[in-house]
């Protein structure tokens, strides 16, 4: 074990023996699956089976025929099953390398509006630096004011959605009593028009129409909440996004 992780060491692959953190840059050696014949119902030996043995030695060379095949086809399916492993692995490492450098060039965005950070000697109560950290400071009092701005504004859309909903239920209360009302008037007009026609005479009213009872339409959604809704949820997803993106970079 020793040997091997000494030798793994001279290679491209080194940074897996090292205790430094992994960078995006670094990935394991790409697998290169092997060639492995399809596994067949019978074998070339097959009819070797069906012949009846002569002598105690035939009986044996069958039986350690039998013992080779089997011990083929085993490991035959070990190799399929560890090579499928390996190339759902490789996938599964390629995407989280790929997680791992959106995360790294975020933090680099974040870390790169550093305060004179050139290298370069600066006095610190020189006016270049004093007007860079007046507009650092304003620009996170904006920040904070924006985010307090669309808190607000999605507190006011939210009671805006919960009127209209109600009101759309309320609506939809009395459409349920009313259709319910418009078929009880129907099945009483059925049956005074079966009583009518047995006295051979006409009803003694018309039957009721749905539109007599006046059924009313839903309230439609207004575009600015549904504009308002698809920024929320834009900007949830990229907050989201951020959150975890920060994540893997801490880990």
């Amino acid at each position: 074990m020793r040997a091997a992780v000494d030798s793994l060491a001279t290679t491209s692959a080194s940074f897996l023996t090292s205790s430094s953190p992994l960078k995006s840059m670094s990935a394991p050696p790409a697998f290169k699956p092997y060639t492995i014949s399809p596994i067949k119902a019978e074998s070339r030996y097959s009819g070797l089976f069906h012949c009846t043995p002569q002598t105690a030695q035939e009986v044996e060379l069958l039986e350690a025929l039998q013992e080779s095949e089997n011990r083929d086809s085993s490991r035959k399916q070990s190799m399929l099953e560890m090579q499928a492993s390996t190339v759902v692995a490789g996938i599964y490492n390629s995407k989280a390398q790929s997680q791992l450098q959106a995360a790294e060039q975020r933090k680099r965005r974040k870390t790169g509006n550093r305060k004179m950070g050139d290298g370069k000697a600066k006095y610190f109560s020189g006016d270049a630096f004093f007007k860079m950290c007046e507009a650092d400071e304003q620009k996170k009092l904006d920040e904070a004011a924006e985010k307090e701005r669309r808190l607000a504004e999605r507190e006011v859309q939210t009671g805006r959605i919960a009127t209209w909903q109600d009101a759309n239920n309320a609506i939809q209360s009395r459409n349920v009593d009313k259709r319910a009302k418009y078929a009880a008037g129907v099945t009483a007009w059925e049956v005074e028009k079966t009583a009518a026609k047995a006295k051979k005479h006409r009803t003694r009213w018309l039957k009721p129409k749905l539109a007599d009872y006046e059924i009313e339409a839903l309230l439609p959604r207004s575009k600015k909440n549904i504009q308002d809704e698809q920024d929320e949820d834009e900007e949830e997803n990229s907050v989201h996004g951020s959150q975890s993106g920060s994540e893997l970079a801490d880990d």
